[in-house]
């Protein structure tokens, strides 16, 4: 009887056991799975990362070297200090091709853009040791002062050779980062398909093994019961994750300090608009703006710039989109319906307002703005990164001659 007894627990224990069994088998599958592909989007996510960090030092130390140029076209400051500088930033620049190299296999197109960018950064940097020979050839014929005769000709080689170099190398170090972060996303999106059929293949099995729990005994009711509750708060934490996500993303479009549209979300918007359209855009600087950091400290000079920004929201919303793009640099696109005369009556207003007295912290500060304007016409530039160089191009000329100005954009 007692054997009888056992092995009726025992065949009862049967399905049970299997069931156990199966439902293990589809964890550890399902654990095995999600960690690879787990593995491969890290993988993806990291390759990406060090590939923007390269190719952004890429970008940036081009900018810094031109920064310098600017700098002895203008004869401010240390020009031997000057040279070193380049010297570092180019050294910069080709320690971080180098790791970019290092990363490993790119799409065809990202490589034939990062080998054009490159043989443009090795013809712009043989560019800039003939300037420098040019610059201490002119310093030594004019015992160490050079005639205008030597600094017309340093301008003409950096209008001539080296400006559209640096400018074709930065494009195509901008086209490298866009086509490899594109490509990025595919693999990401590929993983996430093979992972949701997994997911589904998986699903199914354990549904299977649910109803077969079920159709033994009442004890499978309650345990599908309780799935459908964990799917439903499943459901719910998904639906928690896409709000996530979709703050995330505003949040990457928007200058957290100001609450104004940034260098990304500037980028969004005009590039479509590039070869078809026509309007007026402006960037506006405060001069000196890190001494107020410097005397005042960071937190102080964060609620002047936010002072700032919303009297420009209050003011000039109406007739312009407003970008704060870098820390203390603000961009202006004008409506469509704003003319050039109009923007630049406007532009004058923007100015008097950033360069107006204002109460922060019970102190009053004011500091005076250049800025640069630009008319622009369709086709004018390739990409939103070029038509900046340009406006801060125009806009450093103006500091340079003293600030408080505001230049306009001349098309070469």
């Amino acid at each position: 009887m007692a054997k009888n007894k056992d092995k009726s627990n025992s065949r009862h224990a049967t399905p049970y056991v299997l069931a156990g069994i199966l439902l293990a088998f589809v964890t550890i599958i399902n654990m095995i799975q999600v960690g690879y592909m787990y593995n491969t989007i890290m993988g993806v996510n990291m390759k990406t990362s060090r590939t923007m960090n390269s190719l952004n030092r890429v970008s940036g130390e081009l900018s810094a070297v031109n920064e310098d140029i600017l700098r002895i076209m203008g004869n401010v400051g240390d020009n031997s200090a000057t040279g070193q500088d380049i010297g570092i930033h180019m050294g910069n620049m080709f320690a971080a091709m180098g790791q970019f190299e290092a990363i490993g296999e790119l799409p065809e197109q990202a490589q034939k853009r990062y080998n054009y960018a490159k043989t443009m950064i090795q013809a712009y940097s043989t560019a800039l040791d003939q300037m420098k020979a040019a610059q201490a050839a002119g310093l030594q014929a004019g015992q160490g002062r050079m005639d205008q005769r030597s600094a017309s000709n340093l301008r003409a080689m950096y209008t001539q050779n080296i400006y559209p170099l640096q400018v074709t190398s930065s494009e195509m170090v901008v086209a490298t980062i866009n086509i490899t972060s594109i490509d990025a996303q595919r693999q990401q999106s590929q993983a996430s398909k093979v992972f949701v059929a997994v997911e589904v293949i998986m699903f199914v099995i354990m549904t299977l093994g649910e109803i077969a729990i079920w159709a033994i005994a009442r004890y499978a009711i309650r345990s599908r019961k309780e799935i459908e509750e964990k799917e439903k708060n499943l459901a719910e934490v998904d639906a928690r994750l896409k709000n996530t996500r979709q703050k995330a993303s505003d949040m990457a479009v928007t200058n957290i300090l100001t609450g104004m549209k940034n260098r990304y979300a500037l980028d969004n918007d005009l590039s479509e608009r590039l070869e078809s359209d026509r309007f007026n855009i402006a960037v506006f600087d405060l001069d000196n703006f890190r001494s107020i950091n410097d005397t005042y400290g960071y937190d102080f000079g964060d609620e002047f710039l936010a002072a700032i920004a919303e009297k420009l929201k209050e003011e000039f919303s109406d007739i312009a989109e407003i970008y704060n793009i870098t820390g203390n640099e603000f961009c202006f696109v004008f409506n469509r319906d704003v003319t050039e005369s109009q923007a630049m009556r406007y532009i004058q207003d923007i100015q008097n307002v950033m360069s107006a007295p204002y109460n922060v912290l019970n102190l009053t500060v004011q500091l005076p703005v250049s800025g640069a304007v630009y008319h622009y016409l369709a086709g004018d530039c390739l990409n939103v990164n070029s038509l900046l160089v340009k406006l801060d191009t125009t806009m450093r000329m103006a500091k340079m001659n003293g600030g408080n100005m505001v230049n306009t954009v001349v098309n070469m």
